[in-house]
């Protein structure tokens, strides 16, 4: 199962530059989720303690009622709240069976800290998630 993990990490842009080393020190700081349909990953509101990364299935993200996009494998999730240390933005819900890597705030920052690489990473599936977001709405 490791190995799938490590595979799942380095196909995310958040963990693409890194050696198979490094990946697997990753996964191992994860906890390994199995989420079921119509199961409630974040509230909107609720602290941001954790981010999720997704290994198999899709999620919906909305606020206030509206659907904002959907996610699926290797995309993250709750990394904006967990960075700026605010609530959540966006509720996100699991459309099917899901398998997720949860990891705490704490490792987030640590992974800041000790990987090079992660901090651009975040900005890379930041700038997708807004360059997304701006198309769906604007156009």
């Amino acid at each position: 199962m490791l190995e799938t993990v490590v595979r799942a990490l380095g196909k995310s842009d958040l963990f693409a530059a890194l050696r198979p080393d490094q990946l697997r020190k990753v996964a191992q700081r994860g906890q390994l989720l199995q989420l079921s349909e119509g199961e409630l990953i974040l509230k909107e509101g609720d602290p941001s303690g954790a981010f999720f990364l997704i290994l198999s299935g899709s999620a919906s993200v909305h606020a206030r009622a509206t659907e904002l996009t959907e996610l699926g494998g290797s995309d993250v999730i709750g990394e904006m709240g967990v960075l700026l240390g605010k609530p959540r933005t966006a509720s996100v819900t699991a459309n099917g069976p899901m398998v997720v890597l949860k990891y705490d705030a704490v490792v987030f920052d640590a992974m800041f800290e000790r990987i090079p690489g992660f901090g651009m990473g975040i900005c890379r599936a930041l700038a997708g998630r807004l360059e997304d977001t701006t198309t769906k709405h604007v156009t």
